[in-house]
């Protein structure tokens, strides 16, 4: 949600908006509706606190390994677990503002790469969000967990200096 954000608030200067096995808003539906349709999460071990606002969640260790990191190195995931804090998904701020503009974000530039073996936005889902907001270009990492930067970092490079030659 970050790079849409960013391309709807300063489109000139994004070159190309890249997600990486991510979330993709469209431009016809509330922002948060790609959170709101994504297929069932086990959240498993995470504590998640919907009572007070904005609800909150703290990823679990094995929700962690087995969904975003089952594919990176050991490091990285000992890494990733100690700076686990509390976090806000935003989607009550997201509900509040209107759907992302077809005149910025919606006339950016759209990569998207699809990382195969994620376990947390499952490939399916992936291709469906490029479905339902066109993009420039689709590459994979058919290989690659949701943290495509620990789990594929070569190839991950790779298309990010690829799309940043094409595109800047």
């Amino acid at each position: 949600m970050s790079v849409a954000l960013a391309a709807e608030e300063l489109p000139e200067k994004v070159a190309a908006a890249v997600f990486v096995a991510a979330f993709m808003p469209d431009c016809a539906s509330p922002r948060p509706s790609v959170i709101d349709k994504l297929p069932w999460l086990d959240w498993m071990d995470s504590v998640r606190d919907e009572e007070h606002a904005p609800p909150s969640v703290k990823l679990g260790t094995e929700l962690m390994r087995r969904k975003f990191y089952q594919l990176s190195p050991e490091e990285d995931f000992t890494l990733a677990q100690s700076l686990v804090r509390v976090g806000s998904s935003y989607v009550d701020d997201m509900r509040r503002r209107p759907p992302f503009s077809e005149a910025r974000y919606g006339a950016a530039r759209k990569v998207y790469v699809v990382c195969g073996q994620d376990q947390a936005i499952v490939e399916a889902y992936q291709r469906r969000m490029i479905a339902d907001c066109p993009v420039a270009e689709v590459r994979e990492i058919a290989g690659a967990d949701h943290m495509a930067m620990f789990s594929a970092p070569a190839a991950l490079a790779g298309h990010l200096a690829d799309v940043a030659n094409t595109y800047a």
